[in-house]
């Protein structure tokens, strides 16, 4: 692990840019990150190859919530799925993970955003 990466603890989310949203994953117990990508589907990776030659951006994680995504992550990574834009992409698999919930705060902010433009051109 490199040493810009010392503050990361296991259970944190870690945000890198990727286009017009984040990249997001969790940082797991062995000092690797837990993310979902199109080409591999839900894996672990080191955290340079997660950070892809971006700046990481990472957001505490309670230390309570450390077996919570210990029991999750394990369920993850013991039946991994594939990417899926909607239903799963790394954003869902983050918060299982660290939440227990698949939620895409990104994804629903895109949905709000197509739909307002929708009604604007609509009116």
């Amino acid at each position: 692990m490199s040493a810009s990466y010392a503050i990361i603890r296991p259970g944190d989310i870690l945000r890198r840019p990727k286009g017009l949203h984040e990249h997001v994953g969790v940082a797991w117990f062995d000092g690797r990150v837990l993310h979902n990508s199109p080409r591999r589907g839900e894996h672990l990776s080191s955290v340079d190859e997660f950070a892809a030659g971006r700046a990481v951006r990472v957001q505490p994680t309670p230390t309570h919530y450390r077996s919570r995504v210990l029991a999750n992550g394990a369920a993850v990574l013991r039946a991994p799925r594939g990417y899926h834009l909607l239903r799963n992409n790394c954003e869902h698999t983050a918060h299982y993970v660290v939440h227990g919930r698949p939620t895409s705060p990104q994804l629903l902010a895109w949905t709000v955003i197509a739909l307002f433009g929708a009604f604007v051109a609509l009116r």
